[in-house]
């Protein structure tokens, strides 16, 4: 029998790349769980399990490529996700139906956040709301005391990785500083970690930060997935050129 590593990399691609990618006309990256980027997959997968997340959290859900993806994944986790668009939701809704461990929400999710977070203590929360005129990242991270954060379309100083920015405001380590004045240090996911499967996205793909609110950051500290970012006294962003060679093009923007 294989070893319980493999079978449990065996069942999260399978449920990855048999999830549908109904965003694929309208987003850039060509929708799909996590953008079709099997690294983010992974590196929430290593975070579920190792602080044993009691729920997954979801901002942003679009036409929930990646809430099917959870769902499917994590069955026996409650999954609770949400939109500003009401016909994203109507749309994810139906989606879904049938998951019994799914709950869909329509509205600001930065004021629908203590109802998502309810009754959880260390959830995974997934911030993706972040595409609209409205910018609620900011209210989101005051928003969560406890759990894992994980921010996309985050600026990690790679050129291969995308980023958002509103108003001249980079969706970036500099922004949590800024939010979050006592975090000393978040995490962002790191390309170069050995991953034992490639990464089949050949367009878009974007940076993902990471933070323990109230949590034991060792665990992402001491993981080859991730790398630390000081933000206290100064932001050092990761020197990437130790770890391998820097592509030529950067994308900065998620494009509908």
């Amino acid at each position: 029998m294989p070893p319980p590593e493999d079978l449990r990399l065996t069942s999260l691609l399978l449920t990855f790349y048999t999830t549908a990618r109904l965003g694929q006309e309208q987003l850039s990256d060509g929708g799909g769980p996590f953008g079709f980027d099997i690294t983010t997959a992974l590196q929430v997968d290593f975070l579920i399990d190792s602080y044993g997340c009691d729920g997954i959290v979801e901002t942003g859900c679009f036409l929930g490529d990646t809430t099917e993806y959870l769902a499917n994944r994590y069955p026996h986790l409650p999954v609770r996700t949400c939109d500003v668009v009401a016909d994203h939701v109507a749309f994810t809704k139906q989606r879904l139906t049938g998951h019994r461990n799914v709950a869909v929400l329509q509205g600001d999710s930065a004021v629908l956040l203590p109802s998502l977070l309810c009754g959880l203590k260390r959830p995974l929360v997934y911030l993706d709301a972040h595409w609209q005129e409205k910018w609620p990242l900011c209210k989101e991270l005051t928003a969560i005391r406890d759990g894992v954060v994980a921010i996309d379309d985050f600026d990690i100083g790679h050129e291969r990785f995308g980023y958002d920015h509103y108003n001249g405001e980079v969706c970036g380590p500099g922004l949590i500083a800024q939010t979050l004045p006592a975090a000393g240090e978040l995490f962002v996911g790191n390309p170069y970690a050995g991953y034992r499967v490639p990464c089949l996205q050949t367009g878009r793909r974007s940076g993902t930060g990471y933070l323990a609110r109230d949590l034991d950051p060792g665990l992402m500290a001491r993981s080859n997935l991730f790398v630390r970012v000081p933000l206290q006294p100064e932001i050092i962003m990761p020197p990437w050129e130790i770890y391998g060679p820097r592509p030529r093009k950067r994308v900065t923007e998620k494009s509908a």
